[in-house]
């Protein structure tokens, strides 16, 4: 029978120090991280059964197999948000439909620190959103990230909504009113924040136009309820917990939409980005639909990541899909077509077995 080792580990592994592994160089033979289990002799236990063409999986120095069980953890972000609400539920549902994996949520800064150490060979699984995809994986001489061809979609996620929240009573109606006013862009690594920064230099406003904040989306939430901060800018998917409750705060909240140029501009700079619509009702006193951009997120891995751990992982997703709905009502859309849609680096050749056997792929 499975075992199951549950391990919220609430520690984070310092961001810079684990950029500086990236950014010395992507080669996915990078050594693991000493944090992580040294001691690999469990991997000789009984292995998840693999297929006739392809070997039983013995384990991995940041994979272990213990009692024939392959544990893993996948990287999420801080707690509270909607990505690791989507990391905790995909790892549910994983653990719970497939007898031979069982995989840990980890609690990180987000999808910078998450590509950074899948890409160096440190942890096996994580979430990012498509902008910090697209950096990795093309690499930004600019920022002195070099690419990492070996990163692969396991799985997508529903698009994301990049928005502009100022408290219900403020004059504030563009964006253009909160010139110089504290704007939290959320915490540095965040995926959000990443995009919103490039979004910011390609408006040309990069460089003091807004008093920007670096809080994560629960004290930006705390920050908008004392008056802190005069407006949050977040890029997640619906419903985000934290949106839901600054849109239940005494006073309440509203949107301000960017402009059609803006829009346009955002969609020209960023080719992962496309046209998202929130429907109206979707937060308290949100009365009508809001029009902005957006880009879904997905678990990311290697290319050496084991075939047959990734096409089970894949098949319990897609397969227990009205199940993971039902735990967290955020992963509707998270279908196995709309990873293939959105997929921003290669499909990985497990993910990609499984989406030919079932008929989505030639």
């Amino acid at each position: 029978m499975k075992k199951f080792t549950k391990r919220f580990l609430l520690t984070v592994v310092p961001f810079a120090v684990a950029t500086s592994i990236l950014f010395a160089g992507c080669d996915s033979s990078a050594p693991a991280s000493s944090q992580l289990p040294s001691d690999t002799s469990s991997t000789s236990a009984a292995a998840p059964s693999g297929t006739a063409a392809e070997p039983a999986f013995q384990g991995s120095d940041n994979i272990p197999v213990v009692d024939g069980v392959a544990e893993m953890m996948m990287g999420a972000t801080t707690t509270g948000g909607w990505t690791y609400m989507y990391v905790s539920s995909a790892a549910k549902v994983i653990s719970d439909h497939c007898e031979n994996i069982n995989v840990t949520p980890q609690i990180t800064t987000g999808g910078g620190e998450n590509l950074v150490r899948v890409a160096a060979g440190e942890l096996p699984v994580g979430v990012a959103s498509a902008a910090y995809i697209d950096k990795y994986l093309n690499g930004s001489p600019e920022e002195k990230i070099e690419a990492c061809p070996q990163l692969r979609t396991l799985y997508g996620s529903p698009n994301s909504t990049l928005s502009v929240i100022v408290p219900a009573g403020s004059s504030y109606q563009t964006i253009e009113d909160l010139k110089g006013k504290k704007v939290s862009i959320c915490n540095k690594g965040n995926s959000g924040q990443l995009l919103i920064a490039d979004l910011l230099k390609a408006m040309g406003r990069d460089d003091g136009y807004y008093d920007l904040q670096y809080l994560t989306p629960a004290e930006s939430m705390d920050a908008l309820k004392t008056g802190n901060i005069e407006s949050l800018w977040i890029c997640a998917c619906d419903p985000h917990s934290s949106v839901t409750e600054i849109f239940t705060m005494p006073g309440g909240a509203r949107f301000i939409e960017f402009s059609d140029e803006q829009k346009k501009l955002f969609l020209d700079t960023c080719s992962y980005l496309s046209p998202a619509v929130r429907p109206a009702g979707t937060y308290t006193g949100q009365t009508e639909e809001y029009h902005s951009v957006g880009s879904p997120y997905a678990l990311i891995v290697t290319e050496d990541f084991p075939e047959e751990l990734a096409y089970q992982m894949a098949k319990a997703l897609n397969e227990n899909y009205d199940e993971w709905v039902t735990t967290f009502a955020g992963v509707k859309g998270a279908t196995a077509q709309n990873t293939i849609d959105t997929a921003i680096a290669p499909l990985h050749p497990g993910t990609e077995r499984y989406f030919k056997e079932i008929g989505l792929l030639k």
